[in-house]
């Protein structure tokens, strides 16, 4: 990919699995906060608003991530081409139509485009259970194709167990990060009367559940390929992949900090205004920690791994 040895891949392709992750833990996150919903609405005008809130970021996703797939494609064959080198059919289907990794990204764009249609079939009835459904099987669609073209093939322990610790890393993710924006983007932000204020607190505890539960995911499979990838203390340190992973696991144990304090402290005092927005803020801070992370994430799956 013309990058110099020992340097950082920051280019489209990792643009591109940026927005990957981004779009494809809001997809997770999406259906689980739709699955969550009769926990914590009581039929309410906030209710109504969550719903509508929760299928359109469903629909910003999915099209999101189709549109970081046709990225990394373009940043893929663009990687193959010398300096001043044009773009042409015969390099698109090069590297598309003929390699594996081309053969691995068409199955995330089929995914990506059925997961849209998906979508695009439970917003017409959003209330019913199979809507729900629907959207779940778009997010395992996503999350199941996504190690396709990363290092989950070649894994030490082998692919089947490389590709199932990856999905179930992004599962695990989605579970807690991209549950989080969905109820910082439909509810959080947007509770103003008294009765949305319970209506935080009702969600806040549903949600504190799932999300103890997709973090201890997302850490267990993580710290699982970790040592499957660089295996030593002595790699870890001495590459730039072990140390692309200890600023990923930093990030990742800040934004657990941050998740565990908001937890501790802001929890027992919902049910206010001024509780609203302080979590409403603590919050923003914990994802922005979460973007970060995702940005760590995109580029350690692009360097050479110590033992692969």
């Amino acid at each position: 990919m013309h990058q110099e040895a020992g340097s950082l891949p920051l280019d489209l392709y990792a643009v591109g699995r940026w927005l990957a992750y981004l779009s494809t833990l809001g997809v997770i996150g999406a259906a689980v906060f739709a699955a969550l919903r009769p926990r914590w609405d009581q039929d309410s005008a906030m209710g109504v608003r969550a719903l509508i809130g929760t299928w359109r970021l469903a629909l910003t996703m999915v099209s999101l991530l189709l549109f970081a797939h046709l990225l990394r494609g373009y940043g893929q064959v663009e990687s193959f081409l010398d300096p001043g080198e044009p773009l042409t059919r015969d390099a698109l289907s090069a590297v598309l139509l003929k390699t594996t990794w081309g053969r691995a990204w068409r199955m995330q764009i089929g995914a990506a485009l059925l997961g849209l249609g998906m979508v695009l079939i439970a917003r017409v009835q959003p209330r019913r259970t199979a809507a729900t459904t629907w959207l779940g099987l778009a997010a395992f669609a996503a999350a199941a194709t996504s190690p396709l073209t990363g290092h989950a093939r070649e894994h030490p322990w082998g692919a089947s167990l490389g590709l199932g610790l990856h999905t179930l890393h992004l599962l695990g993710g989605g579970i807690w990060l991209g549950t989080l924006a969905a109820a910082l983007i439909a509810v959080v932000r947007h509770a103003t009367a008294a009765e949305d204020h319970q209506a935080v607190t009702r969600l806040i505890a549903a949600f504190s559940r799932v999300a103890l539960l997709g973090a201890g995911t997302a850490v267990g499979a993580g710290l699982l390929l970790a040592y499957g990838y660089v295996g030593d203390l002595a790699s870890l340190i001495g590459t730039l992949y072990g140390r692309t992973l200890l600023v990923k696991t930093a990030l990742l144990a800040a934004t657990l900090g941050f998740g565990a304090w908001n937890w501790r402290q802001l929890t027992p005092r919902l049910g206010t205004a001024a509780a609203s927005r302080t979590l409403q803020r603590s919050m923003s801070l914990e994802l922005l920690l979460g973007l970060l992370l995702l940005g760590a994430t995109a580029v350690l799956v692009a360097l050479p791994a110590p033992r692969l």
